[in-house]
């Protein structure tokens, strides 16, 4: 006779694949979460926080109108007092102020706005504009100072091109980590840098040539390139550094808070905190201003947000040269 051996299977959420998927799926379930919920708060009620107004004229500040513009702000204005027009207007063109409130002799009101620091500024101040007219009666005109072209009505090139690098260079990283093994740390960083100068090159061709969009050729491809890097060299060293994880840090720096806090699809001054604080020191936030400086402010174009993209870039590839020295790895061995 042939013994027969009952073997008794464990309850089936104990199987190690199906508890991984748990993981995964809670996991999952918890990031779309926080892109929704950080998503819409941020993004979807874009309201007056500390928007930067310039006024001119005698006794701006005590003006009716501009009281109430900054009612139907909520309180969200921070008012600048200038000597004349030119510096109110200067200020808008170094990007310090969005917009000028103009009181003439006779208690006429001019707004001057700038689309190009931020059509979604613009839209809250018209907005409120329309709020406070009716209430004090103000006889007002308005005037945009940096109209957006017809190639770019929403402003938003600049936002679009940044996903594009952003999302080319960490998948990419994830890419060659995958198909490309085994690949010591120097040509890792070869196939970085190749990444880089391609794929920026491929963006700026596909946007600026062929859909005519107003960013300059050069300025675009240097940025992009210089974004691509740090998205590439971050995403490679959470993979040496936590492996099959490193998606997390990397979705949650670049999409979460980066996208999130960048001034593309709302300006900084209508973001809560603290991505209003986080669009000035991110690389998406500081990608973002450089591209727009560079397409509607060439004139006045500022080096800090260059200086953060540079020393993103930088500091990422060293920390990823660095971990694999450490570890006597490479982030496609």
């Amino acid at each position: 006779m042939t013994a027969r051996h009952s073997t008794s299977e464990g309850p089936l959420w104990r199987e190690a694949p199906l508890r991984s998927a748990a993981v995964v799926i809670a996991v999952a379930a918890l990031m779309g979460a926080l892109f929704a919920f950080l998503y819409l708060d941020a993004l979807g009620r874009p309201t007056a926080r500390a928007l930067a107004v310039g006024v001119v004229g005698p006794g701006a500040q005590a003006n009716a109108y501009l009281r109430a513009l900054d009612e139907a702000t909520s309180h969200g204005l921070v008012v600048t007092e200038f000597a004349s027009v030119a510096e109110a207007e200067r200020a808008v063109a170094l990007q310090e102020q969005y917009a000028v409130v103009q009181v003439q002799a006779g208690g006429s009101v001019v707004l001057e706005t700038s689309s190009a620091s931020g059509s979604s500024v613009a839209r809250v101040l018209a907005q409120a504009s329309a709020l406070a007219q009716e209430r004090t009666g103000t006889r007002l005109s308005t005037r945009d100072l940096h109209p957006l072209p017809a190639a770019d009505p929403s402003g938003l090139s600049a936002f679009y091109v940044t996903i594009a690098a952003t999302v080319v260079g960490f998948v990419g990283a994830f890419q060659l980590r995958v198909n490309a093994k085994p690949l010591s740390l120097t040509a890792w960083l070869v196939c970085t840098a190749a990444l880089a100068v391609l794929g920026g090159l491929a963006i700026v061709t596909a946007t600026v040539v062929l859909l005519d969009l107003p960013l300059p050729f050069l300025e675009t491809w240097w940025a992009l390139g210089l974004q691509m890097v740090t998205a590439t060299s971050f995403a490679a060293t959470m993979s040496v550094l936590i492996g099959r994880w490193a998606l997390l840090p990397t979705w949650a720096l670049f999409i979460l808070l980066g996208n999130t806090s960048s001034g593309g699809a709302v300006s900084p001054a209508l973001l809560p905190q603290p991505f209003g604080f986080l669009h000035h020191w991110l690389p998406s936030g500081a990608t973002v201003s450089a591209l727009r400086a560079a397409a509607y402010f060439p004139d006045t174009e500022r080096w800090g947000p260059r200086l953060v993209l540079l020393g993103w870039a930088v500091l990422t590839v060293a920390a990823l040269v660095l971990v694999c020295r450490r570890r006597r790895t490479s982030p496609a061995a």
